[in-house]
Protein backbone atom coordinates (compact mmCIF):
# COMPACT_ATOMS: atom_id res chain seq x y z
CA UNK A 1 0.00 0.00 0.00
CA UNK A 2 3.08 2.20 -0.28
CA UNK A 3 1.51 3.85 -3.36
CA UNK A 4 -1.06 5.58 -1.11
CA UNK A 5 1.66 8.01 -0.09
CA UNK A 6 2.18 9.11 -3.69
CA UNK A 7 0.68 12.46 -4.72
CA UNK A 8 -1.68 10.73 -7.13
CA UNK A 9 -3.31 8.79 -4.29
CA UNK A 10 -2.58 10.57 -1.01
CA UNK A 11 -5.69 12.77 -1.11
CA UNK A 12 -7.48 11.00 -3.95
CA UNK A 13 -11.24 11.48 -3.58
CA UNK A 14 -12.01 8.40 -5.71
CA UNK A 15 -10.09 5.73 -3.84
CA UNK A 16 -13.33 4.15 -2.64
CA UNK A 17 -14.53 3.50 -6.21
CA UNK A 18 -14.15 0.08 -7.80
CA UNK A 19 -13.39 0.54 -11.54
CA UNK A 20 -15.70 -2.33 -12.52
CA UNK A 21 -18.59 -0.52 -10.81
CA UNK A 22 -17.97 2.89 -12.38
CA UNK A 23 -21.04 4.37 -14.08
CA UNK A 24 -20.86 7.78 -15.77
CA UNK A 25 -22.03 9.39 -19.00
CA UNK A 26 -19.69 10.76 -21.65
CA UNK A 27 -20.95 14.25 -20.82
CA UNK A 28 -20.15 13.78 -17.13
CA UNK A 29 -16.64 12.60 -17.95
CA UNK A 30 -16.07 15.53 -20.31
CA UNK A 31 -17.19 17.99 -17.63
CA UNK A 32 -14.78 16.67 -15.00
CA UNK A 33 -12.01 19.03 -13.92
CA UNK A 34 -8.44 18.12 -14.77
CA UNK A 35 -7.69 17.21 -11.14
CA UNK A 36 -10.73 14.92 -11.05
CA UNK A 37 -9.65 13.28 -14.30
CA UNK A 38 -6.15 12.63 -12.96
CA UNK A 39 -7.41 11.18 -9.68
CA UNK A 40 -10.15 8.99 -11.15
CA UNK A 41 -8.05 7.71 -14.04
CA UNK A 42 -5.27 6.84 -11.57
CA UNK A 43 -7.79 4.60 -9.80
CA UNK A 44 -9.13 3.18 -13.07
CA UNK A 45 -5.78 2.12 -14.56
CA UNK A 46 -4.29 1.11 -11.21
CA UNK A 47 -1.23 2.29 -9.30
CA UNK A 48 1.27 0.20 -11.28
CA UNK A 49 0.34 1.94 -14.54
CA UNK A 50 -0.43 5.34 -13.03
CA UNK A 51 2.88 5.67 -11.21
CA UNK A 52 4.74 4.61 -14.31
CA UNK A 53 2.87 7.01 -16.62
CA UNK A 54 2.78 10.01 -14.31
CA UNK A 55 0.45 12.97 -13.85
CA UNK A 56 1.07 14.63 -17.22
CA UNK A 57 0.14 11.46 -19.10
CA UNK A 58 -3.05 11.11 -17.04
CA UNK A 59 -3.99 14.70 -17.83
CA UNK A 60 -3.73 13.93 -21.55
CA UNK A 61 -5.19 10.41 -21.60
CA UNK A 62 -7.21 10.05 -18.42
CA UNK A 63 -10.65 10.85 -19.86
CA UNK A 64 -10.19 8.21 -22.53
CA UNK A 65 -9.41 5.48 -20.01
CA UNK A 66 -12.23 6.51 -17.70
CA UNK A 67 -14.77 6.37 -20.51
CA UNK A 68 -13.27 3.15 -21.82
CA UNK A 69 -13.87 1.57 -18.42
CA UNK A 70 -17.41 2.96 -18.24
CA UNK A 71 -18.27 1.51 -21.64
CA UNK A 72 -16.76 -1.85 -20.74
CA UNK A 73 -18.85 -1.87 -17.58
CA UNK A 74 -21.91 -1.24 -19.73
CA UNK A 75 -21.05 -4.26 -21.89
CA UNK A 76 -20.27 -2.20 -24.98
CA UNK A 77 -17.52 -3.27 -27.34
CA UNK A 78 -17.07 -3.67 -31.10
CA UNK A 79 -18.99 -6.93 -31.20
CA UNK A 80 -21.94 -6.01 -28.97
CA UNK A 81 -22.32 -2.56 -30.56
CA UNK A 82 -22.38 -4.03 -34.05
CA UNK A 83 -25.02 -6.53 -32.94
CA UNK A 84 -27.17 -3.76 -31.44
CA UNK A 85 -26.91 -1.59 -34.56
CA UNK A 86 -27.78 -4.54 -36.77
CA UNK A 87 -30.80 -5.29 -34.60
CA UNK A 88 -31.95 -1.70 -35.05
CA UNK A 89 -31.49 -1.91 -38.82
CA UNK A 90 -33.47 -5.15 -38.95
CA UNK A 91 -36.23 -3.56 -36.91
CA UNK A 92 -36.31 0.01 -38.23
CA UNK A 93 -34.46 -0.18 -41.58
CA UNK A 94 -33.38 3.47 -41.10
CA UNK A 95 -31.75 4.10 -37.72
CA UNK A 96 -32.12 7.52 -36.08
CA UNK A 97 -30.24 9.07 -33.16
CA UNK A 98 -33.36 8.59 -31.06
CA UNK A 99 -33.39 4.86 -31.91
CA UNK A 100 -29.76 4.61 -30.78
CA UNK A 101 -30.48 6.42 -27.51
CA UNK A 102 -33.43 4.15 -26.76
CA UNK A 103 -31.61 0.93 -27.66
CA UNK A 104 -29.05 1.26 -24.86
CA UNK A 105 -28.42 4.20 -22.50
CA UNK A 106 -24.70 4.23 -23.37
CA UNK A 107 -24.79 3.24 -27.04
CA UNK A 108 -24.87 6.82 -28.35
CA UNK A 109 -22.01 7.73 -26.00
CA UNK A 110 -19.98 4.81 -27.41
CA UNK A 111 -20.43 6.02 -30.97
CA UNK A 112 -19.53 9.60 -30.06
CA UNK A 113 -16.52 8.47 -27.99
CA UNK A 114 -14.93 6.39 -30.72
CA UNK A 115 -16.34 7.91 -33.92
CA UNK A 116 -17.16 11.55 -33.00
CA UNK A 117 -20.53 11.30 -34.78
CA UNK A 118 -22.75 8.23 -35.42
CA UNK A 119 -22.58 8.75 -39.19
CA UNK A 120 -18.87 7.89 -39.17
CA UNK A 121 -19.64 4.56 -37.50
CA UNK A 122 -22.25 3.70 -40.11
CA UNK A 123 -19.89 4.80 -42.87
CA UNK A 124 -16.99 2.70 -41.57
CA UNK A 125 -19.17 -0.41 -41.51
CA UNK A 126 -20.58 0.29 -44.98
CA UNK A 127 -24.07 0.98 -43.60
CA UNK A 128 -24.28 4.75 -44.00
CA UNK A 129 -27.49 4.52 -46.06
CA UNK A 130 -29.13 2.91 -43.05
CA UNK A 131 -28.43 5.99 -40.90
CA UNK A 132 -31.59 8.10 -40.98
CA UNK A 133 -29.75 11.43 -40.72
CA UNK A 134 -27.33 10.73 -43.56
CA UNK A 135 -27.66 12.85 -46.67
CA UNK A 136 -25.67 12.37 -49.87
CA UNK A 137 -22.92 14.94 -50.14
CA UNK A 138 -23.76 17.73 -52.55
CA UNK A 139 -21.60 18.01 -55.60
CA UNK A 140 -19.04 20.83 -55.58
CA UNK A 141 -20.50 23.99 -57.10
CA UNK A 142 -17.84 24.04 -59.79
CA UNK A 143 -18.95 20.58 -60.94
CA UNK A 144 -22.63 21.57 -60.88
CA UNK A 145 -21.78 24.69 -62.90
CA UNK A 146 -19.85 22.59 -65.41
CA UNK A 147 -22.68 20.09 -65.85
CA UNK A 148 -25.28 22.82 -66.32
CA UNK A 149 -23.00 24.60 -68.79
CA UNK A 150 -22.53 21.42 -70.81
CA UNK A 151 -26.27 20.80 -70.83
CA UNK A 152 -26.91 24.33 -72.12
CA UNK A 153 -24.19 23.91 -74.74
CA UNK A 154 -25.79 20.69 -75.97
CA UNK A 155 -29.17 22.40 -76.23
CA UNK A 156 -27.65 25.30 -78.19
CA UNK A 157 -26.10 22.77 -80.57
CA UNK A 158 -29.45 21.06 -81.00
CA UNK A 159 -31.09 24.42 -81.75
CA UNK A 160 -28.43 25.47 -84.27
CA UNK A 161 -28.87 22.21 -86.12
CA UNK A 162 -32.65 22.63 -86.15
CA UNK A 163 -32.44 26.12 -87.66
CA UNK A 164 -29.84 24.82 -90.11
CA UNK A 165 -26.74 26.69 -89.02
CA UNK A 166 -23.87 24.26 -89.79
CA UNK A 167 -20.96 24.03 -87.39
CA UNK A 168 -18.11 21.91 -86.13
CA UNK A 169 -16.94 21.74 -82.51
CA UNK A 170 -13.79 22.53 -80.56
CA UNK A 171 -11.04 21.74 -83.08
CA UNK A 172 -10.22 25.13 -84.56
CA UNK A 173 -6.51 24.56 -85.10
CA UNK A 174 -5.49 27.35 -82.73
CA UNK A 175 -3.52 26.37 -79.64
CA UNK A 176 -5.40 26.95 -76.39
CA UNK A 177 -8.71 27.62 -78.20
CA UNK A 178 -11.65 25.21 -78.14
CA UNK A 179 -14.77 27.15 -79.13
CA UNK A 180 -18.08 25.41 -78.54
CA UNK A 181 -19.18 25.94 -82.16
CA UNK A 182 -17.08 26.79 -85.20
CA UNK A 183 -19.18 28.33 -87.97
CA UNK A 184 -16.15 28.98 -90.17
CA UNK A 185 -12.53 30.08 -89.84
CA UNK A 186 -13.53 33.65 -88.97
CA UNK A 187 -16.70 33.11 -86.87
CA UNK A 188 -16.87 31.16 -83.60
CA UNK A 189 -19.72 30.74 -81.10
CA UNK A 190 -19.53 30.03 -77.36
CA UNK A 191 -22.46 29.15 -75.08
CA UNK A 192 -22.60 30.74 -71.62
CA UNK A 193 -25.12 30.19 -68.84
CA UNK A 194 -25.25 33.86 -67.85
CA UNK A 195 -24.87 37.16 -69.65
CA UNK A 196 -22.00 38.29 -67.44
CA UNK A 197 -20.03 35.02 -67.59
CA UNK A 198 -17.94 36.06 -70.60
CA UNK A 199 -16.61 39.07 -68.68
CA UNK A 200 -15.35 36.79 -65.89
CA UNK A 201 -13.49 34.51 -68.28
CA UNK A 202 -10.65 34.77 -70.79
CA UNK A 203 -12.82 33.79 -73.75
CA UNK A 204 -12.70 37.12 -75.56
CA UNK A 205 -8.98 37.65 -74.95
CA UNK A 206 -8.13 34.16 -76.21
CA UNK A 207 -10.48 33.96 -79.20
CA UNK A 208 -10.64 37.45 -80.71
CA UNK A 209 -7.04 37.56 -82.05
CA UNK A 210 -7.81 34.55 -84.28
CA UNK A 211 -11.20 35.49 -85.79
CA UNK A 212 -13.31 38.33 -87.12
CA UNK A 213 -16.48 37.54 -85.14
CA UNK A 214 -17.24 35.92 -81.78
CA UNK A 215 -20.84 35.26 -80.79
CA UNK A 216 -21.73 34.54 -77.17
CA UNK A 217 -25.12 32.83 -76.86
CA UNK A 218 -26.33 33.13 -73.26
CA UNK A 219 -29.30 32.01 -71.19
CA UNK A 220 -29.64 34.05 -68.02
CA UNK A 221 -30.16 37.81 -68.27
CA UNK A 222 -28.23 39.67 -65.58
CA UNK A 223 -28.42 43.29 -66.73
CA UNK A 224 -30.93 45.83 -68.06
CA UNK A 225 -29.03 46.19 -71.35
CA UNK A 226 -30.19 44.95 -74.76
CA UNK A 227 -30.68 41.22 -75.27
CA UNK A 228 -28.44 41.49 -78.33
CA UNK A 229 -25.51 43.87 -78.35
CA UNK A 230 -21.87 44.26 -79.27
CA UNK A 231 -19.53 44.26 -76.28
CA UNK A 232 -16.37 44.74 -78.34
CA UNK A 233 -15.61 45.35 -82.04
CA UNK A 234 -15.59 41.58 -82.56
CA UNK A 235 -17.80 40.07 -79.84
CA UNK A 236 -21.59 40.06 -79.80
CA UNK A 237 -23.81 38.92 -76.93
CA UNK A 238 -27.06 37.29 -78.09
CA UNK A 239 -29.79 35.83 -75.91
CA UNK A 240 -30.77 32.34 -77.00
CA UNK A 241 -34.36 33.42 -77.62
CA UNK A 242 -33.13 35.25 -80.74
CA UNK A 243 -32.56 31.88 -82.43
CA UNK A 244 -36.02 30.61 -81.54
CA UNK A 245 -38.08 33.27 -83.34
CA UNK A 246 -39.00 31.13 -86.34
CA UNK A 247 -39.64 27.87 -84.53
CA UNK A 248 -43.10 26.29 -84.43
CA UNK A 249 -45.01 26.79 -81.20
CA UNK A 250 -44.50 23.14 -80.34
CA UNK A 251 -40.73 23.25 -80.79
CA UNK A 252 -40.44 26.58 -78.99
CA UNK A 253 -42.37 25.10 -76.06
CA UNK A 254 -39.87 22.23 -75.99
CA UNK A 255 -36.87 24.55 -75.81
CA UNK A 256 -38.58 26.85 -73.33
CA UNK A 257 -39.15 23.92 -70.99
CA UNK A 258 -35.55 22.74 -71.23
CA UNK A 259 -34.14 26.24 -70.80
CA UNK A 260 -36.38 27.01 -67.85
CA UNK A 261 -35.16 23.88 -66.08
CA UNK A 262 -31.50 24.78 -66.68
CA UNK A 263 -32.05 28.37 -65.54
CA UNK A 264 -33.93 27.26 -62.41
CA UNK A 265 -31.06 24.98 -61.41
CA UNK A 266 -28.54 27.72 -62.22
CA UNK A 267 -30.32 30.14 -59.90
CA UNK A 268 -30.64 27.50 -57.19
CA UNK A 269 -26.97 26.61 -57.07
CA UNK A 270 -25.08 29.54 -58.50
CA UNK A 271 -26.96 32.67 -57.62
Amino acid sequence: MEYLKHELYENNRFLHIKPEELHLTLDEVNRMSLDEVVELSAVVIGPHNALHCGRRWLELNGRHHIMQQVLENAGLNKITVLEMIQELIDEKDKVSDEDILQKHPMLFDYLVKYYKIPEKYFREYKMVRKYAHWKPRRKPLVLIYSELGRRFEDLVGELLEEIQIPFTKYKCGKRGCEPDFIINDSHWIDAKLSEHTVFNSETMQKYEPHIEKLTIIYLRKTSQLEYRRMVSPKTELIHISHYMDNLSSQRRAYYDEQLKDIETKTLKYLK
